[in-house]
């Protein structure tokens, strides 16, 4: 704790350490929002105040529900799906950040280690990253802000380095319960295809009631709805950006017919298919996010 204390003052002292923000607020995104893939200089952290979503990253799908926190680092692509049926709010941080080695070596934020981190239970995050939004938005001496800035994104960094942390610590220690991240996995591997329930439950020693309790609490979502919700988005897509028939779509999504891709499309949407791709058309997606506040 000394060694990384004296780092941090040496930093803050430093002309060395400077963050760029490009981008910070709370924002509320409708049911069935969909930013596509995209990347940039920037770290960026969001956290889920209400609703749930889909981050995919690199082409994994992480799910997210109230609380969780996730920090994508820089030039990884990424997309943002919200469910279907729930608006989403989302507190987010969007930066730039120079620092010394010693940080680096110091907090596990900086190590570069994974291309981003899911955590749980972030609600004291949450309170770092509104206070940052707030002194971003401030009409305050320049020189004033900007070390309440850092010393506000210090106390952001301690906060997650730590939850990361802790977080690896329980995944080594995971047995049975690690499970949902290995029926997770393979379920964004194979949506498309048939995925019966009962069947993930015998191939992964579990039981089909351990599955559809563990789940929801992993993911806010029962097993059935992220498989579908998984489905919908990518036929949302190829709506959008193709030309392929129904019925392709409705076999390329693993639905197996027209009739049953529509039902439950309409279910999800409350509008057709056809319906969904007129609506779309030629409409950006940033036109749809509400600001709360910035």
């Amino acid at each position: 704790m000394k060694r990384l204390k004296e780092s941090m003052i040496k930093t803050i002292k430093s002309d060395s350490f400077e963050i760029r923000m490009r981008n910070a607020g709370v924002f509320r995104f409708p049911a069935a929002y969909r930013f596509e893939t995209h990347n940039h200089r920037e770290i960026e952290i969001n956290y889920i105040n209400s609703g749930s979503c889909i981050m995919g990253i690199e082409g994994v799908l992480v799910p997210l529900k109230h609380g969780d926190c996730i920090v994508i680092y820089a030039g990884v692509p990424h997309q943002f799906i919200v469910e279907d049926k729930e608006n989403c709010r989302i507190t987010q941080l969007e930066f730039r950040v120079e620092h010394s080695e010693g940080l680096q070596e110091t907090l596990r934020f900086f190590s570069g280690a994974a291309p981003y981190y899911r955590l749980c239970g972030c609600e004291d995050v949450c309170v770092y990253m509104e206070n940052l939004c707030r002194l971003y938005r401030a009409d305050k001496d320049p020189e004033y802000k900007e070390l309440m800035m850092q010393l506000g994104f210090f106390q952001l960094f301690l906060e997650l380095s730590e939850k990361m942390q802790r977080s690896a610590r329980r995944d080594i220690k995971k047995g049975k319960a690690g499970r949902i991240d290995g029926i997770i996995r393979y379920i964004n591997e194979n949506w498309d295809k048939e995925i019966n329930i009962e069947a993930l439950a015998r191939q992964f020693e579990v039981s089909s009631r351990y599955i559809r309790k563990c789940f929801r609490q992993e993911t806010g979502v029962s097993c059935q709805k992220y498989i579908c919700t998984l489905r919908i988005s990518k036929a949302k897509e190829l709506l959008w950006f193709t030309a392929k028939s129904v019925t392709e779509i409705a076999l390329e999504t693993g639905f197996g017919s027209s009739q049953y891709f529509c039902r439950v499309f309409q279910q999800y949407t409350d509008m057709s298919p056809m319906e969904y791709r007129n609506l779309w058309r030629g409409q950006k997606a940033q036109e749809l996010c509400v600001v709360d506040f910035r």
